[in-house]
């Protein structure tokens, strides 16, 4: 045991402490011992026993006032016996009460902070089987008899123990007890999903419950229109009594209309909370999911807008670009294809081009123009008159200058845009 106390006086007086102790509710004389420190242990007494205690000021002139006695106890243990007569009450399916009767005072070694319960899953009541022990636990201070312990699995069997504890530590547990909690409503199911959209029904598909919590017995279907201004309309339900059934083809819906839809699993004890899903019936019989269709994300709409300007943009400059116009050099592309059969006609109607050909055109009007003046005033109609050397048949049809180009006169082509044509008498 450790006895501290406060120093009374200056050091200049150069004090010593007597201390003085003795057990309490015991017959027996006062031990003393004086020390100059200001504080003195106490070894080899017994486990949280109350003592009487008194500290007095003492030195060479004398001993001080006569001091004020004070109760101490000595060391504390963890206690050393464990809560008997534990039971449990049902409250529901996730909740239990604990009771217990406490521990007898002189087993506590110590002052009594409170209790402790323990408890952990062994199996589930569904399929059986085996669970490692993951042990929990909750605290209930000061000195009482029960405890209400929250947040069990349904339909699962688990073990408890109760316990003491101090200062010192926790002392032993009670023995184990046995109990299963009821089943209960179901978790929602992992997923609902919308398949396909007709013109007025739609197939549903759902994946089973995160935990049953008990023995499932059907689904519940529920649907209702919705609309941007968050209206709804009336919820329709649907029970699906086959416990197996993941799927269901809803029908008599309306077409281009928005709905929701909720699914959620049921046991004896009532039905969990249910998994949604948002959809919208098309005239086509298509489906537009909301969290599916990208068509209806902002990213895809910027890209498309983005697409059709740069089409546009691209389309503008071939068309600005095309009708800028240019040369293209056909005589190049014939030289450089030759057709020898489209050359030959080409010989024999025009005779031989050249580029020589061309640079004497202007220079040769003047020429032209003279031998066509003197042919006309050289011509008259008596040359086209009846007669030996007559141009006119008897109906007077004109002849003369294209028949018989041997006798009349000859079609010189020099290949070029103006060509002349000499008469001959």
């Amino acid at each position: 045991m450790l006895i501290r106390w406060e120093p009374c006086c200056d050091e200049f007086f150069r004090l010593e402490y007597k201390v003085s102790w003795r057990q309490r509710g015991v017959e027996a004389d006062w031990n003393e011992e004086t020390v100059k420190k200001h504080s003195l242990t106490l070894r080899n007494t017994p486990t949280f026993v109350p003592y009487e205690i008194k500290v007095q000021a003492v030195n060479n002139l004398g001993s001080g006032p006569e001091p004020n006695v004070t109760v101490g106890y000595s060391g504390e243990d963890v206690p050393d016996a464990a809560p008997s007569g534990v039971s449990v009450d049902i409250v529901n399916s996730t909740l239990v009460k604990v009771f217990w009767f406490g521990i007898p005072r002189d087993r506590v070694r110590g002052h009594l902070r409170g209790y402790k319960v323990r408890w952990w899953k062994t199996k589930s009541m569904l399929d059986g089987k085996r669970h490692h022990p993951e042990k929990h636990f909750l605290t209930f201070v000061g000195d009482r008899n029960y405890g209400m312990i929250p947040g069990l699995e349904p339909f699962s069997e688990f073990r408890l123990t109760v316990l003491a504890y101090n200062a010192k530590g926790d002392g032993p547990e009670s023995s184990p007890i046995v109990f299963e909690t009821p089943e209960g409503v179901p978790e929602q199911p992992r997923f609902l999903r919308i398949l396909n959209f007709d013109k007025d029904s739609v197939t549903l598909l759902w994946g089973l419950p995160k935990k049953a919590n008990g023995h499932l017995t059907g689904y519940i279907l529920q649907y209702q229109i919705i609309n941007e201004t968050h209206e709804i309309g009336p919820l329709n339900d649907v029970s699906v009594t086959n416990r197996s059934t993941l799927s269901w083809r809803l029908s008599g819906l309306s077409s281009s209309t928005k709905y929701k839809f909720y699914v959620k699993a049921c046991t004896v004890k009532g039905c969990g909370k249910p998994v949604t899903e948002e959809g919208l019936t098309m005239a086509q019989g298509t489906y537009a999911g909301i969290y599916d269709g990208i068509s209806t994300q902002g990213w895809f709409i910027g890209l498309m807008c983005a697409i059709a300007l740069l089409t546009l943009l691209l389309l503008t400059i071939c068309f600005v670009r095309r009708n800028k116009g240019g040369k293209y050099s056909v005589k190049e592309k014939e030289d450089l294809h030759p057709d020898p059969e489209a050359q030959s006609i080409k010989d024999e109607i025009f005779g031989e081009y050249s580029d020589s050909d061309e640079k004497p055109l202007k220079g040769s009007l003047q020429s032209i123009n003279g031998d066509i003046k003197a042919t006309e005033s050289a011509d008259s109609l008596v040359d086209y008159g009846e007669g030996e050397h007559g141009m006119f048949n008897e109906d007077g049809s004109f002849i003369g200058a294209y028949s018989g180009s041997k006798e009349k006169g000859s079609v010189e082509s020099t290949g070029s845009s103006t060509a002349t044509f000499p008469l001959h008498a």
